[in-house]
């Protein structure tokens, strides 16, 4: 495309040589095909809609005070052929089910589509030395 009419979108776009910043970590091969190999930001494209990876691991991650201090969650996306990504919860906590993370998910008032499709019980998540959850680790394991 040549640009965006919004001034302020446009100059961005002009700025990075016509390329627009989505995120993603790419591989430009030498054919000229684009494979994306991760993002940068961390967002899911499911149904079309975006979603705040971040913004439903917050939620979830404060809506179970019920299973200890020690209870963990982190989410993923991994591709769906339905719906281009599926949100995946990683958990330390068994006894965790989807009814209860939806149930928390529609209490802050996020969509369906921010409800993990899966839960994965993991040992541990894995982490940074800064404390964070390692979630290129994360996927992984998933």
């Amino acid at each position: 495309m040549r640009g965006y009419l919004n001034p302020e979108a446009n100059a961005k776009f002009q700025a990075l040589g016509r390329w627009y910043d989505t995120g993603d970590i790419v591989n430009v091969d030498a054919d000229g095909y684009v494979h994306i190999l991760g993002r940068l930001k961390r967002f899911a494209k499911v149904s079309g809609e975006m979603v705040s990876l971040t913004a439903v691991e917050d939620v979830l991650a404060s809506a179970f005070p019920n299973y200890g201090l020690k209870f963990a969650i982190a989410v993923v996306a991994k591709p769906d052929e339905g719906k281009g990504e599926k949100l995946i919860a990683a958990t330390n906590e068994a006894r965790l089910t989807i009814d209860e993370v939806r149930t928390a998910i529609h209490k802050r008032g996020l969509s369906n589509l921010a409800v993990p499709r899966e839960i994965k019980v993991v040992h541990d998540i894995p982490r940074l030395g800064t404390g964070k959850i390692n979630h290129r680790e994360l996927e992984k394991i998933v």
